[in-house]
């Protein structure tokens, strides 16, 4: 399984030396969260346009025409939170896999977040005008390119996810690929969606939540078990269970958070929709539930793996932050 860099088709001397940078980059030392911050704002996003690059123009086959290759970097290089590949390499650092094998991953599953946040916008969807503060990619380029280009991000992040592939092991990339597949398709995150349009005034709250397992939590799931795969770190040993309970907690609590900011806005009718935590429960209830269940499972994190998990900690305070202010302000 393992490649030579010369056999993944880059096109030119541009992405051979993207490639030969990332295979010699080193973690900032464990145990210092504020280390990992820098690092990622110095990688991150020149890894995301690379790895988005080599996979749009390859040696010796046909290159992706200049509209689409427009059209997919003006959504995924759109300045964004990155949560979800920010969670791939604090893990990926908390494993100590290859710095190349975690940006690997993180790209990958934030090329699967943005086709779906390209296809969501669409009018058949959502029928949003705006995403990022900017408009969205069909009022640019066309319902029709929109399309193209989300469906193209899938197969964008399986390129970005092999370039992992002279990094870790070939069984542990299998076992990541079989977390790819199941968390970007119809058992994870459009299976999400699916399942949100099921939703009625009749439906239960554990109907909403297991809605909310796929639309928001397989991502934030696969941000930290592709890369627990990469280190051939099973789901059935502990470490791997707290891992996988973090993940879903944090995912669960991302979404509820949400909900009650988009309550927020003037005239909002958020409380009105079964497909809203707020339809259910109040938001101050809400807020202080879920940050709570995210509160333990950070804990349970800590006491597994110690200072080595601080950078996901941080992450993680981030959100219940954000749910402690939403609880409060409802006092």
């Amino acid at each position: 399984m393992s490649l030579v860099l010369s056999e993944i088709g880059c096109h030119d001397r541009a992405i051979m030396s993207f490639l030969q940078k990332f295979k010699a980059l080193q973690w900032p030392a464990l145990g210092d969260p504020s280390l990992l911050t820098p690092w990622i704002q110095e990688n991150l996003e020149v890894f995301i346009e690379g790895a988005v690059e080599a996979s749009l123009s390859r040696k010796n086959q046909h290159n992706c025409p200049a509209n689409l290759r427009e059209s997919i970097r003006y959504s995924l290089l759109a300045p964004g939170k990155r949560i979800r590949p920010r969670l791939a390499l604090a893990c990926g650092q908390m494993l100590q896999i290859h710095p190349l094998a975690a940006l690997s991953a993180g790209a990958a599953i934030e090329m699967i977040h943005c086709f779906t946040l390209i296809h969501d916008d669409l009018p058949c969807m959502d029928n949003d005008d705006f995403r990022r503060g900017r408009p969205s990619n069909h009022k640019v380029y066309g319902e029709s390119l929109a399309l193209l280009a989300g469906d193209a991000l899938m197969a964008c992040a399986l390129d970005t996810l092999l370039l992992s592939r002279d990094s870790v092991p070939a069984d542990h990339l299998l076992s990541a690929l079989d977390r790819f597949s199941w968390a970007s398709g119809a058992r994870g995150v459009m299976g999400g969606q699916a399942q949100e349009f099921l939703l009625t005034a009749q439906s239960t709250r554990p109907q909403l939540e297991t809605m909310f397992a796929g639309k928001t939590g397989a991502l934030f799931s696969a941000s930290l078990e592709i890369p627990m795969a990469l280190a051939g770190l099973s789901d059935e040993t502990r470490e791997g269970k707290v891992i996988s309970r973090f993940a879903a907690e944090l995912g669960y609590a991302f979404q509820v958070a949400d909900d009650i900011e988009d309550a927020e806005a003037p005239g909002s009718r958020e409380s009105e929709k079964p497909q809203s935590i707020l339809f259910y429960i109040s938001a101050k209830q809400a807020a202080q539930e879920t940050y709570s269940r995210l509160l333990r499972a950070t804990d349970e994190l800590k006491l597994c793996f110690g200072s080595k998990a601080l950078a996901l900690n941080a992450i993680a305070q981030e959100v219940l932050q954000k749910l402690q202010k939403q609880g409060q302000n409802r006092e």
